[in-house]
């Protein structure tokens, strides 16, 4: 079993913001394989299913950003799982806009869930979805581009965006992490 989980943070303010593009990511990967998202629990909302005969929980954490960490820890520890079994959906800045990247391992970037997350595990071992958002131009406060919303122009090409980051996921669930990172790197 596998715990997906997407970064973002809770409440309508964020929902379409650069930041929440793992709970969009999570939320189109519960859509397509019929996963609720009903439980709250362990500071996430989360569902368990099958991903085409994969078992795995898909959870959005309800802490913010920066204390991801907490909720990942205890939805792993409720159902004891490895770091192994931790799939994370992020956004990235230094990805370009619309682009996915998937690693496993690694620094945090400066990604503050990212980082809150390897704090609490004291381990980076698990696989990462970054999805580019880009960076804010060259005069542009980082903070708020993140937290802001999607442009109209970006917001165009979302859905598309979105729908291929679940399809890595997928894939990787299926094929492993090394055909996963060839065909969507």
């Amino acid at each position: 079993m596998n715990l997906i989980v997407g970064l973002g943070n809770p409440g309508r303010k964020y929902r379409f913001s650069r930041h929440n593009t793992g709970f969009l990511v999570i939320d189109d990967l519960a859509r397509r394989n019929g996963i609720g998202l009903e439980e709250r629990r362990h500071n996430s909302r989360f569902g368990r299913g099958l991903i085409k005969e994969h078992e795995a929980i898909l959870a959005k954490p309800l802490t913010f950003m920066n204390l991801s960490g907490l909720a990942v820890s205890r939805i792993m520890e409720a159902f004891d799982l490895a770091e192994k079994d931790l799939i994370v959906v992020q956004d990235d800045m230094d990805v370009d806009f619309g682009r996915i990247k998937i690693r496993l391992g690694g620094g945090h970037g400066g990604h503050k869930g990212i980082e809150s997350i390897q704090g609490v595990l004291g381990s980076s071992e698990f696989v990462r979805i970054k999805v580019g958002i880009g960076r804010p131009g060259e005069h542009g406060d980082l903070s708020d581009y993140v937290l802001a919303p999607f442009s109209d122009a970006e917001r165009s090409l979302l859905r598309e965006i979105v729908g291929r980051a679940a399809e890595a996921i997928e894939t990787l669930l299926f094929e492993g992490v090394e055909k996963a990172m060839a065909r969507f790197n």
